[in-house]
């Protein structure tokens, strides 16, 4: 009986045995699909993730250190600063003192004065002079005022002979003063002013050498006047300036009537509220206009 069954019994078990390997095939199938959606899953979540940290670095707030790429230097690059501002467009009340021809045996005597009045003031020296004062020179400078050249001779048929013969006594002079002080200079200031001999040939061969032309618009005639009649000269200027809006600039000179008066100025323009400045390289410089007013000694 058993024997009959047996081609039965043999289906059933190849049956059984087949069922066993297709179940076996499909699982192994839906375990590879499904690390293969994991690897792919996970490949994109790594790639989002590389997205979101690239765009973190292309949004990094830049440091102090960063350099924005607008912004091209070059360290070689000579950079030319221009005149940042003129005496016009000064705020305030502010008066420039100047004082020409020196040193001089009372040059402490002024610097004395100014030093008593916290005021400030520029110095046109002559070259002769800073040599026959160094010490003078250097306490200008240690002080806080500014130095500028007036040339070596003050003789107009000298220095005014030819624009070599110009441009030569202020560079004399500048190599002077920096000889002494350390201060190179290009603040001039010419003999008697730039007006009438300093023709335009004369302004260009200054402009074209570096130099900065200063004049003045209040002459305090201190040369002539005696005793403390510059002061009040100098106030009465200054006045009619202050009125109509004008940043006084007071020529001086170092010499012994000027330096026994010049405590009564600075004490009138302390009490009147003005602010002494020196006068830089930066500023434009201030300086009389030709108008056909200007010729060539013969």
């Amino acid at each position: 009986m058993l024997k009959s069954y047996r081609p039965l019994i043999i289906c059933v078990v190849l049956i059984i045995v087949a069922f066993a390997i297709v179940t076996k095939f499909s699982s192994t199938a839906v375990s590879s699909e499904n690390s293969e959606n994991n690897s792919e899953q996970s490949l994109s979540i790594d790639s989002e993730d590389e997205k979101v940290q690239d765009k973190e670095e292309d949004t990094v707030e830049p440091s102090e250190d960063t350099v924005s790429p607008e912004v091209e230097t070059n360290e070689n690059e000579e950079v030319t600063e221009e005149p940042v501002k003129s005496i016009a467009d000064e705020t305030g009340k502010v008066v420039y003192l100047t004082f020409d021809d020196g040193p001089s045996s009372v040059s402490d005597e002024i610097l004395d004065t100014l030093d008593q009045f916290n005021a400030k003031a520029t110095f046109f020296m002559l070259e002769p002079a800073m040599k026959q004062y160094p010490e003078a020179v250097r306490r200008t400078v240690k002080d806080g005022h500014a130095v500028g050249l007036h040339g070596v001779t003050h003789n107009k048929d000298i220095f005014y002979k030819s624009e070599q013969s110009a441009l030569g006594e202020m560079k004399t002079a500048q190599d002077t003063l920096e000889s002494i002080s350390g201060v190179h200079s290009s603040l001039i200031r010419t003999p008697y002013g730039s007006i009438p001999y300093l023709t335009d040939s004369f302004r260009e061969v200054f402009d074209q050498n570096g130099f900065k032309l200063w004049d003045w618009n209040v002459d305090s005639s201190d040369w002539s006047l005696s005793k403390d009649e510059y002061v009040k000269n100098v106030i009465s200027q200054v006045e009619k300036l202050e009125n109509d809006g004008i940043t006084p600039v007071i020529l001086m000179h170092d010499r012994g009537e000027t330096a026994h008066h010049l405590s009564t100025l600075l004490q009138y323009l302390q009490e009147q509220g003005f602010q002494t400045k020196v006068i830089d390289e930066h500023i434009q410089a201030y300086h009389f206009n030709c108008y056909n007013r200007c010729y060539r000694l013969p």
